[in-house]
């Protein structure tokens, strides 16, 4: 889709520019309420398709990735391969984790994780989507505040030997951070994660070839 056809269809579904960056272009929706943020972001990596998804699929094991993560790890999965026990060998994973921000309390979260398609073997795209579900995962400990809403998705697709993606998250933080605060460091660290993301998915191919 032309960049020109992109602005349209996403004006047409209220979103609104709120920043370009090296890696693309990110979005709030007007709409959306007070309560949290709904963002996107769309644009282009200049790392392979296949390394975009690895590191995506393990983003502990990269600096900048998941910013602030303190604790990360699998409670529950379901659709595995033989001997998997979580991403990425299993279609679905529950996924406690915990972060630890400078300036506000801790947040913890448990996710649904589900890779939704896994066709870059055959040139097609890869999608990874999460939600919220607390029925899986420990309660908060004391002084941890829950996150509220977590919901979003990375799909991701080849482009020669790089890559096309399109990031959406619907978040809200919990606690009494206000909205304004939250939309603003948004406008910084989404970019800042996507710029983690190549930079980790290019020193992975320079370290292997591809699978």
């Amino acid at each position: 889709m032309s960049w020109p056809v992109l602005r349209l269809a996403l004006a047409a579904a209220g979103w609104v520019l709120l920043t370009s960056f090296p890696q693309g272009r990110l979005y709030r929706r007007a709409d959306d309420g007070p309560s949290g943020v709904a963002l996107r972001a769309d644009g282009r990596m200049d790392a392979p398709a296949w390394a975009v998804r690895e590191v995506l699929l393990e983003p502990a094991r990269h600096p900048g990735v998941a910013p602030y993560l303190v604790d990360r790890r699998v409670v529950a999965a379901e659709q595995c391969a033989d001997g998997a026990i979580g991403p990425p060998g299993c279609k679905v994973s529950w996924v406690y984790e915990r972060f630890s921000p400078p300036v506000a309390s801790d947040r913890d979260q448990t996710l649904r994780v589900e890779i939704r398609r896994d066709g870059l073997a055959e040139g097609t795209g890869f999608e990874l989507a999460w939600e919220l579900d607390e029925g899986r995962g420990p309660p908060p400990p004391q002084g941890v505040v829950r996150t509220r809403r977590n919901r979003g998705a990375w799909k991701v697709a080849p482009d020669g030997g790089a890559s096309r993606f399109s990031y959406w998250l619907a978040l809200d933080p919990g606690g009494d951070i206000p909205a304004w605060i939250v939309d603003r460091g948004n406008r910084t660290q989404v970019p800042a994660v996507i710029a983690a993301v190549e930079g980790a998915a290019r020193k992975l191919a320079a370290e292997r070839p591809a699978p």
